[in-house]
């Protein structure tokens, strides 16, 4: 199937990297705060599967707000969260980013979020990479920039849920680690959306594009 790609120039104004990256970050981010909605903040293994599953795709429809104009068939991002997610709910890791651990103790929440997390970039990474794809030269890279945040930023946040319970006593601290967590991901998962789009701009050094095109515009003929 012939593809066309619509490129804007290399000159771009910065400011368009900078727009997508913070509709990426604050509706990923409310995508996470509506999810409580549904799903309450426990220790593991308290989430069932379907809180998983419905967590996730309200994550991936937040994310697909904003991919939507920029990919065609954006939808897929949809159900290739949905179905990242639920590998990770069957898998005895359970829903890494609705839980805190047990223990209160530093470094297992250090260790564990290291582990954990870059299991979860792997799954979740790799669901994504299907769509992604399509769209983008070594989208592999995807997947390993996923494993990379993902360890960090939940390590970041078991660890800052910790100091604050340990400190306040009170479980909502959990939440907080936990939102920081999807903060820090939203924020490095964006970026790497942008430089993507920068890759694909350099590389094919189109002469711009119609109004409201982007660099990770993409129509199927």
């Amino acid at each position: 199937m012939p593809v066309t790609i619509n490129y804007q120039s290399p000159t771009q104004p910065i400011e368009t990297r900078c727009s997508f990256w913070l509709q990426w970050v604050l509706l990923t981010l409310l995508g996470f705060v509506a999810s409580l909605f549904w799903i309450e903040i426990g220790e593991r293994p308290d989430i069932n599967l379907i809180e998983g599953i419905i967590g996730g795709t309200i994550i991936g429809f937040a994310q697909w707000l904003v991919l939507r104009r920029h990919l065609s068939s954006a939808w897929w991002w949809i159900i290739a969260s949905l179905l990242g997610w639920g590998v990770i709910g069957l898998s005895s890791f359970g829903f890494i980013g609705w839980f805190a651990p047990r223990t209160l103790r530093l470094f297992p929440r250090l260790v564990y979020g290291v582990i954990d997390g870059a299991t979860l970039g792997l799954i979740l990474g790799m669901a994504q990479w299907w769509v992604l794809r399509q769209y983008v030269s070594k989208a592999w890279g995807w997947i390993f920039a996923n494993i990379l945040y993902w360890s960090i930023s939940l390590a970041i946040g078991w660890i800052v849920g910790g100091i604050l319970r340990h400190v306040t006593h009170l479980f909502l601290s959990e939440v907080v680690g936990l939102g920081i967590t999807w903060m820090l991901v939203a924020g490095l998962t964006g970026m790497t959306f942008t430089q993507f789009a920068e890759f694909l701009t350099r590389l094919h050094g189109g002469n711009g594009a119609s109004m409201g095109a982007s660099p990770l515009g993409k129509s199927m003929t």
